[in-house]
Parts: C-alpha cells; sequence; structure tokens
C-alpha cells in the first residue's frame, strides 16, 4: 500500500526502515524520504510505528478524536 504519494513510498519500505532502527517520523524521512515533501502521510508513519510497538497507538487515537 502507499503510504507516501509525493515520494512513492509503500508500507514494505517504511516498515524495513522501522526493522532497521528508524523510531521516528523524522528517521524515517531520512532513511525512506517519507514525509519529506508535504507531510500528509506524517499520520500514516505514526500508526506504522504504532502497529510495530513504537509509539503509543492511544495517543494516536486521541490526536484523531480531537482533529
Amino acid at each position: 500500500m502507499w503510504v507516501c504519494f509525493c515520494r512513492a513510498v509503500t508500507d514494505r519500505t517504511v516498515r524495513a526502515a522501522i526493522e532497521a532502527g528508524a523510531t521516528t517520523p523524522r528517521r524515517l524521512a531520512e532513511t525512506c524520504g517519507a514525509g519529506t515533501r508535504c507531510g500528509g502521510c506524517t499520520p500514516a508513519l505514526e500508526r506504522l510505528l504504532a502497529e510495530c510497538g513504537i509509539g503509543d497507538p492511544a495517543q494516536l487515537d486521541s490526536r484523531e478524536s480531537a482533529a
């Protein structure tokens, strides 16, 4: 699945970057380029980090409710 359309980055690429040690959206941007253009994929990057056990999924849910 596409995560970052601007840089043509898929969830597989993001997951590989996480497995290689990326622990924040900024680190993901440095390693795979996702989130470096418009930033629209940042919530998806945060969700993938949470799915991989990095970050707090409850915090993501509360942020989405407030938006």
